[in-house]
């Protein structure tokens, strides 16, 4: 049967058949070829906040690229290699005498850290680091007359003698030290000790570096021979071992290859191949023939397993490269109709088995070993890769681009990659070059991460999707956690199209949303009317140049427990229901929430707790919850903290893949509430006296020595909380300000901040007994964070 469609984009079903474009078959089966979609394609390449994390949750964030193999973490250095001049330049806003505190790495985790975000570092596998802020190396005083000089600094050359053209042979110490014998183990240590491990509120992710076969050449000033095999591998391995001695939870990725030719050759290769005929890199690979004739990253990986056999722990997590497959004709400027279908078909280069990238310059195609031209496929090459070389290793893309993502067509490709990654199973994916927040490119992200701005994101769970012509219509499909099916069609011509999608095994509900982002409107992705549903097929129409999202609810006859009810969300100390702030322990009431008997919290294997426990999820804004307990009444939760800056968010109750409609709740930067012995709101409060006993009429806290007083609804911390972490070095410390009154006055603080040991949003107030008090066994007690006072009635005693 067909599902009726009685309004959509305005357009009749009549006038369907004026269309000129043929419509593709489609079809989705929710059964078919399921697997998780990693969160972690969605990710970008970024020093420094664009401001796409203020309008969708971007999950991944790299600082990499050419400066980051020049970088040195301590003055906050980087040396700008042949991007410009090879000049020394500081990277810090801050002040200078405060280093490495507040560098722009520092900024850059935190900014992740406060959004839920995971940061991707890089190492540098080199043997020199800025010395200062101004050096450069090649002084034209120094090496003599040069073809190029900085325009702001004449005495900064490009390293080419302008008499012949050659090669300047520096001396390193021009503008660099060595590094130090104790990096990279002195930078993670440092960073451990301010963020925590790479497992709970560090630095997750840790590159080798950045496009080994262009060292010779970029970073020539430091790197002064073509990169071999043996060369690259030795400082991999050592450098990775530095890291995981200092950080065993951070993860490993390599070794960063630059493109299609490093993928498989050394730089030496390279050299060798353009130094014989018929001159190319592919011709003459003496340095892979001398490692049996196995190809560059494939190398890697064997080595990486074998060390892992020998010592007994793995070293790399992930196989990293750059995905620069993108024909050559493509540039940030949008071009004429066939160009922009070359754009958004191009992006075939990443799965199809039979689409060869159409070069202008013949130095820039994909050639086999025998120097024919070669299908990328560049995603199941990856997985290839990696089932005969290591297996268990994941997959990570870096870097790559399609480009001109200021125009419907760059976002439409950009769409069309995020789909093909999720599809094709890549863990990791950091686009280099993100689009500002209101550029069409950030629409790709947005369709995704939060298409209906309240954060509502595409499935976690790809299922098979299907077209028979990916040129004209390409689709994904996947399954979200609260069961609804999520399907993406990409209308890559210049005609609307009507067409129908075939559905099977999935029972949806009455209506389909409908949301659509096309150059009708290039400001926003605009929610159309729904559809009424009945059968096994959907039929729509797609704008020309358009993105177009179905959210298909599953119908509740095909659920395995009855719609879970919210009817309230509180504090857990005060039962306050007026609102929320991030990182507040809450606790939210209603019907069939979840199973009959308790289910206690459970602590993830890095020490965080899960945010999923007896088949329940709680999201606040499509941020999961760190959970508590659940039982079918009464669930426990902790808001995340990436709620901070929100006036409001719905919360949503997922049990058994059944989610409750949402729930509206204000969002305030601080909500203080002071938990209370019998778990009422009101009484002796949640305090322990300064021997660590607990306090009470029985055991009273003698006048001039500290209470310690547990509350929640502190709101934002530094360094940044990290949902649901179990608390250690460093303790977070509140924000706002802190104060506490015992008995009416007002009493001195030594410490306001999370509580040691516990989870994050368990707040922990040293208050000094002021000796004026007048002792009793009920002597009120409050906590003030940001101006908000916690709730009247709760005690303390005092003697």
């Amino acid at each position: 049967m067909k599902i009726r469609i009685y309004s959509f984009i305005a357009i009749p079903l009549c006038a369907l058949a004026l269309y000129a474009q043929s419509a593709p078959t489609l079809a989705v089966d929710a059964n078919a070829s399921r697997h998780p979609i990693s969160p972690y394609v969605y990710g970008i390449n970024e020093y420094a906040d664009s401001g796409l994390g203020a309008v969708m949750h971007i999950p991944l964030r790299r600082f990499g690229g050419d400066a980051t193999t020049s970088y040195n973490w301590q003055i906050d250095v980087s040396n700008a290699a042949s991007d410009w001049y090879f000049i020394n330049g500081s990277q810090s806003t801050g002040s200078p005498a405060a280093l490495p505190d507040g560098s722009s790495f520092d900024l850059f985790h935190e900014a992740d850290l406060q959004t839920g975000a995971l940061s991707l570092g890089t190492i540098s596998l080199m043997d020199w680091t800025p010395k200062d802020t101004t050096s450069c190396s090649f002084s034209v005083a120094k090496y003599g007359a040069q073809q190029q000089v900085d325009p702001y600094a004449s005495d900064c050359g490009n390293g080419l003698l302008l008499s012949n053209g050659q090669q300047i042979i520096n001396d390193p110490t021009d503008a660099y030290q060595p590094m130090a014998a104790s990096y990279p183990q002195d930078w993670i240590t440092y960073l451990m000790k301010r963020y925590g491990p790479g497992n709970s509120g560090g630095v997750t992710l840790w590159s080798m570096d950045n496009e080994p076969e262009w060292w010779w050449g970029v970073h020539i000033d430091i790197y002064q021979s073509a990169a071999t095999y043996d060369d690259m591998l030795a400082r991999s391995l050592k450098l990775a071992q530095a890291v995981k001695a200092a950080d065993p939870g951070a993860l490993v990725t390599g070794p960063v290859a630059a493109g299609w030719p490093g993928y498989f050759y050394s730089r030496a290769d390279f050299q060798s191949g353009w130094s014989t005929p018929p001159y190319q890199y592919w011709d003459n690979p003496t340095d892979q023939k001398a490692h049996g004739g196995v190809p560059w990253v494939e190398y890697y990986l064997q080595q990486m397993q074998q060390f892992e056999q020998q010592h007994g722990y793995r070293l790399l997590d992930a196989v990293d490269i750059h995905g620069y497959i993108t024909p050559d004709s493509l540039t940030d400027t949008p071009g004429d109709a066939a160009t922009e279908t070359l754009r958004m078909t191009s992006t075939r280069a990443l799965w199809d088995p039979n689409y060869i990238v159409p070069n202008v310059t013949a130095g820039d195609n994909e050639y086999d070993a025998n120097g024919n031209l070669t299908a990328p496929q560049l995603i199941p090459r990856m997985h290839q890769w990696v089932d005969q070389n290591y297996p268990g290793t994941k997959l990570a893309i870096t870097e790559y681009m399609w480009h001109a993502l200021s125009s419907i067509t760059g976002a439409i490709a950009q769409a069309d990659i995020l789909g093909i990654f999720g599809r094709e199973a890549l863990d990791y994916g950091t686009l280099w070059g993100p689009p500002a927040a209101t550029d069409p490119g950030a629409f790709a992200f947005k369709i995704f991460l939060n298409y209906d701005g309240g954060g509502s994101q595409f499935g976690g769970t790809s299922v098979s999707a299907t077209t028979s012509d990916p040129d004209t219509l390409s689709i994904f499909a996947a399954q979200r956690f609260d069961s609804a099916l999520t399907i993406l069609v990409l209308n890559k011509t210049t005609a609307p199209i009507g067409d129908s999608i075939g559905l099977a095994n999935f029972t949806p509900a009455g209506t389909v949303q409908v949301w659509q982002y096309s150059q009708t409107n290039l400001a926003g992705i605009v929610q159309a009317s729904d559809i009424n549903v009945s059968g096994n097929s959907l039929t729509g129409t797609f704008p020309a140049y358009s993105m177009t999202l179905f959210v298909i609810p599953q119908a509740q006859s095909a659920m395995s427990v009855p719609q879970p009810v919210v009817s309230a969300v509180a504090s857990a100390a005060s039962y306050d229901a007026s609102g929320i702030s991030p990182g507040e322990i809450v606790a939210i009431f209603g019907q069939g929430l979840g199973p009959s008997a308790l289910a206690p919290l459970q602590v993830n294997s890095n020490g965080t707790l899960s945010s999923s426990i007896g088949g329940v999820q709680v999201f606040f804004n499509g941020y999961a919850a760190p959970m508590i307990y659940a039982v079918a009444g009464q669930l426990g939760a902790i808001v995340p903290y990436e709620v901070a800056g929100q006036t409001s968010v719905s919360v949503v109750v997922v049990y058994q893949g059944n989610a409750s409609a949402p729930f509206p709740v204000t969002v305030g930067a601080a909500k203080a509430a002071i938990f209370t012995n019998d778990s009422s709101g009101k009484g002796q409060g949640a305090i322990l006296n300064q021997d660590y006993s607990r306090n009470g009429p029985a055991n009273p806290a003698p006048r001039g020595q500290y209470v310690f007083i547990y509350g929640t609804g502190e709101g934002v911390t530094t360094p940044p909380g990290l949902d649901g972490r179990i608390s250690g070095t460093p303790l977070p410390a509140v924000n706002l300000n802190c104060s506490a009154t015992i008995g009416g006055q007002t009493a001195t603080l030594n410490y306001c901040g999370e509580a040691p040991g516990a989870t994050a949003g368990l707040v922990q107030v040293n208050a000094l007994i002021p000796e004026s008090v007048t002792p009793g066994g009920a002597v009120p007690v409050t906590i003030t964070i940001g101006g908000v006072t916690s709730q009247a009635g709760v005690t303390v005693a005092v003697k």
